[in-house]
């Protein structure tokens, strides 16, 4: 059996509560696993958070949850590929204030 490509969504939203829930569901409802996920606040826009997102499906599947995310009402933007993204492997946040 032939391996699936891995995509990566990163999806601009509205900060709201129930955002992501509504998002993976895209993915778990059609019975595909997400390999990684990572949310970060938008450093240019305050209210807004972006999901970056692999999953491991066919192109035509990509092309339909890209479709069916643009259709979420809490859902900005959305763009997708399937070129291999480095992801952080920790967030710190240097809280220390100056002496």
């Amino acid at each position: 059996m032939e391996e699936l490509p891995t995509f990566t969504f990163s999806i601009l939203v509205e900060n709201r509560f129930g955002v992501l829930f509504n998002i993976t569901g895209l993915f778990s409802s059609r019975g595909y696993n997400i390999e990684r996920l990572m949310v970060v606040p938008d450093s240019s826009e305050p209210g807004l958070s972006r999901i970056t997102m692999a999953a491991r499906c066919s192109p035509a599947l990509a092309e339909q949850i890209v479709k069916q995310l643009h259709k979420q009402i809490d859902v900005i933007s959305v763009e997708m590929t399937d070129k291999e993204t480095s992801w952080p492997t920790s967030i710190t946040k240097n809280t220390a204030t100056p002496a």
